[in-house]
């Protein structure tokens, strides 16, 4: 979908109604110069995360959703994507996304481009930060997965329904 038409004003207004405390990225506003993911009710949940602080994502289904920025590896734009995050501990900050695409026989285009640029932004809540993503290698990937799929079944059944070996992604703060 790219920028819905009057996408400017829809940013400026999002801009306003970002919960207080929110801190943009280095080099200017979390929300300026993005494009929402093209999957609709996908954009639609960005636009909600962002106007409410990630209060109401208009999200049904498991929690916590970061919004996942990456750089378009064909445009150079600046993507946006809802994204269910895992957190991989409670003592520590790392956090994970899972790149199932509903268990689709292709990656997600979000993974795809963080795989041409691994730098990334993270929003979660109202904290937006700078990342590095990082792909598990295999044997990584195997220690986690059990814990993953114990939290949220459906992404065993994601595994299943694909040839392709479902990336898992580590978000590094820099």
């Amino acid at each position: 979908m790219g920028a819905a038409p009057g996408s400017s004003d829809l940013g400026a207004w999002i801009r306003r109604l970002r919960a207080p405390g929110a801190t943009a990225p280095p080099g200017g506003e979390p929300e300026s110069d993005v494009d929402d993911t093209a999957v609709g009710w996908a954009a639609e949940h960005a636009r909600r995360y962002v106007a409410t602080g990630g209060a109401d994502d208009g999200w049904d289904g498991p929690r916590p959703i970061v919004l996942l920025y990456t750089t378009g590896r064909r445009s150079g734009r600046r993507r946006r994507n809802p994204v269910l995050c895992f957190e991989g501990s409670e003592d520590r900050a790392d956090r994970y996304v899972i790149a199932s695409y509903g268990g689709a026989p292709e990656h997600p285009a979000w993974y795809r481009n963080l795989v041409a640029d691994p730098r990334v932004e993270v929003r979660f809540l109202t904290e937006h930060y700078a990342a590095v993503a990082v792909t598990l290698d295999d044997a990584e990937r195997a220690l986690l997965w059990p814990r993953i799929v114990e939290r949220y079944p459906m992404f065993a059944e994601y595994q299943r329904g694909t040839d392709r070996l479902i990336p898992v992604v580590r978000l590094v703060p820099t």
